[in-house]
């Protein structure tokens, strides 16, 4: 935990949400008022994440239109500057560590890896013949985390209790709708720096098991796809694809610049 509190580390955490922008959260702070303070904010953040009384905000709670579907929307939990700093100062000591368990076929939020690849990883597989192609897409996954599976496998990892106590805060810190405080016994607000992170914990145990069934699967986020060589691979693959799974079929050499169903993410 001292590590997470490190003066540096809070520093480092402070440039890092700068430089990322953003809007701020429920106390309505901005980025440029958090500057003009930023010294004493990161000696109150020091302090309280040494002597254990550090309590994060609610979320914000911030609706942006989902793309290609028209009337539906996607929640984002905005958590305020401050919370932003020591989530980024939770990430910057964490993620070392589990980016040694993270699969292969993981790309969303890491470090060198992007959904260009996923992509291009994708598109090889379909030229070599796997042209059929399951999607599936976990409805609702950051609103429906389970917070005891996540904290069990984020155990497995992290030995200081003080960590742990500390997600935990982050998770259960509540949302603003409204003006309305709304509890959270389960989720991880997209929006949130961590929340990525935890996604990856959550999904690597899938992302595992698909692979010791030698489907050929390409995950970001999410958003999951298993290449497969017939249809009867397909279907076997959708049992296990999600509540939001189907199955296409792609053409042979396909363009990568195509627009067709089989293209992921663009």
């Amino acid at each position: 935990m001292d590590k997470v509190y490190k003066r540096k580390n809070l520093e480092l955490a402070w440039e890092r949400v700068r430089r990322n922008k953003g809007g701020g959260g429920v106390d309505g702070q901005s980025l440029e008022e958090f500057k003009e303070s930023a010294d004493e904010h990161l000696d109150r953040l020091h302090e309280e994440l040494k002597t254990d009384t550090y309590a994060p905000q609610p979320v914000r709670q911030h609706l942006i239109p989902k793309a290609g579907q028209p009337g539906k929307f996607r929640s984002l939990g905005i958590p305020t500057i401050y919370d932003r700093v020591c989530q980024q100062a939770l990430l910057n000591r964490q993620e070392p560590i589990f980016e040694l368990v993270f699969d292969e076929a993981n790309f969303g939020y890491r470090k060198g890896r992007s959904a260009k690849d996923a992509l291009g990883k994708v598109w090889k597989e379909v030229k070599e013949g796997n042209e059929w192609i399951v999607d599936a897409d976990l409805k609702d996954f950051f609103g429906s985390v389970d917070h005891e599976k996540l904290m069990t496998l984020m155990n497995q990892r992290i030995s200081d209790s003080r960590v742990l106590c500390l997600i935990e805060k982050m998770l259960t810190a509540g949302c603003s709708v409204h003006g309305k405080l709304l509890p959270t016994p389960q989720g991880t607000p997209q929006g949130g720096v961590v929340s990525p992170l935890l996604s990856n914990v959550l999904l690597t145990p899938f992302d595992r098991e698909m692979r010791r069934k030698v489907y050929r699967l390409t995950r970001y986020a999410d958003d999951r796809l298993v290449t497969c060589k017939s249809k009867t691979e397909a279907q076997a693959a959708l049992k296990g694809g999600g509540a939001d799974s189907h199955a296409v079929r792609c053409g042979s050499a396909p363009r990568e610049d195509s627009n067709r169903p089989c293209t992921p993410w663009l």
